[in-house]
């Protein structure tokens, strides 16, 4: 029993040390080096590479630290400091509920400060529109991040500011996966939703060439766009930026 039962305990053996391994390795990383998930976002385009890594979930707990800390799953809004804060990755449904909060709240404050790491492309679209409709403006501050689809929030302020501190950066958007549609209506839809985004950013009047660096980028990354790429698109149009 001892011979037939061997191998079968060998390759058991090796299974585990081999979860074991993998665990340690992930362990050691998280210790050692936590701020993996987006290596010097702060650090100006000059200083490194436009394109750097994207985590939507994390983002680097201040500029210069390797730490990082989770980013909201959904907007949080607060009044603070003179204006309204939005933070968080842009979730569904948090068009609906930021047009509730405003009209629940109804803010004096004509300023709206993005430090989100984007999410959901149409609530990013709506929020854009609630934004422009109540003619308010937008600006990323200092040591915060408007990735992704939160650009197309920023691009909602009629005045747009990104301060030299903060970091504003686009990829290919994800409409998410059908798995019923055959796969030619599936590219149909997505083409449809890349038109709508198209449609709304000439709605607010920023140049249609930024979509280029958006669509060239793949999800898991982000292009840096530096103060002139941003003015020169008027995704900001601040005298300041």
């Amino acid at each position: 029993m001892r011979v037939l039962n061997s191998p079968r305990a060998a390759i058991r053996a090796v299974l585990l040390s081999q979860v074991l391994l993998a665990g340690a390795i992930v362990w050691m990383d998280l210790r050692t080096n936590p701020g993996t998930a987006a290596p010097g976002l702060f650090s100006p385009p000059s200083d490194g590479p436009s394109v750097r890594p994207y985590r939507r979930d994390l983002r680097p707990a201040e500029p210069g630290a390797p730490a990082m800390r989770p980013m909201p799953s959904e907007l949080e809004f607060e009044i603070a400091d003179g204006a309204i804060r939005l933070s968080g990755q842009i979730a569904g449904g948090d068009a609906d509920r930021f047009a509730t909060w405003l009209d629940e709240t109804r803010p004096a404050e004509r300023l709206v400060w993005l430090d989100s790491s984007g999410g959901s492309v149409a609530d990013a679209l709506a929020i854009g529109r609630t934004i422009r409709a109540a003619r308010m403006d937008t600006e990323v501050a200092d040591g915060s991040v408007c990735l992704s689809a939160c650009p197309y929030v920023l691009a909602g302020g009629v005045n747009r500011r990104a301060s030299e501190g903060a970091v504003v950066g686009v990829h290919q958007h994800f409409f998410g996966k059908n798995t019923i549609l055959p796969a030619f209506m599936a590219v149909r839809d997505v083409q449809r939703a890349q038109a709508s985004v198209m449609d709304y950013l000439d709605e607010m009047g920023v140049d249609l060439r930024l979509m280029s660096y958006a669509l060239r980028t793949p999800p898991e990354e982000i292009h840096i766009l530096d103060a002139d790429r941003l003015a020169e698109f008027a995704l900001t149009n601040d005298s300041e930026s």
